[in-house]
């Protein structure tokens, strides 16, 4: 661990989880509030300068690459965390399908906020594989759908997409978790104190 990180003989797991939580939803708040809506990429590239609230832009701290991107950021200071590696881990899909589309059609290779996280999936998977669990699978599948279909639907973010494409995505997104879930392993780790890890 580096000088960064908690010790988990200090903190338990969901005082951690809820720091690292906290710390995700102030750099969500901050480019919600004070940082410009130009600052992200993708939609300044595809739709030109707007301004947070602008008709079809997104509410940015709605969008679930917001909070991808705010949870790596504060995955820094704790790279051990289950839940918040098996919540980033499943970004790989839909942002790395991001990535791919930004990459080889539009040659837009700075979207910092859609590449971060895959960075920090590669370290999960490279580095970090022992705490990705099958267990938690479905709970993070649903609350990514759930979050998909809710900001669509309640105008907060992406609706501007067409119906079917969106709906399309989800089930390719659905698929490809499903199969990701298959390099994790199937029991937890419990540590010298007790605490399942």
């Amino acid at each position: 661990m580096n000088k960064l990180s908690f010790k988990r003989s200090s903190l338990n797991l969901r005082t951690i989880t809820l720091i690292q939580i906290f710390i995700a939803l102030i750099v969500s708040l901050l480019f919600q509030f004070v940082i410009p809506f130009s600052w992200q990429p993708l939609d300044t590239f595809l739709y030109g300068v707007k301004k947070h609230g602008d008709d079809g832009a997104n509410i940015v701290i709605f969008t679930i690459s917001q909070w991808y991107f705010s949870l790596s950021i504060a995955w820094l200071i704790f790279r051990e965390n289950p839940y918040i590696n098996n919540f980033l881990i499943y970004s790989i899909i839909p942002l790395g399908m991001i990535v791919l589309y930004e990459f080889f059609v539009l040659h837009l290779y700075y979207d910092y906020i859609h590449l971060t996280p895959i960075i920090v999936d590669i370290y999960l998977i490279w580095k970090k594989r022992n705490t990705l669990l099958k267990i938690y699978t479905p709970y993070f599948i649903t609350i990514n759908i759930i979050w998909l279909l809710l900001v669509y639907f309640l105008k907060l973010a992406y609706y501007s997409e067409d119906l079917l494409i969106y709906v399309r995505n989800i089930i390719i997104y659905l698929v490809l978790w499903t199969f990701l879930s298959f390099v994790f392993r199937s029991k937890e780790i419990t540590d010298k104190n007790g605490e399942n890890f």
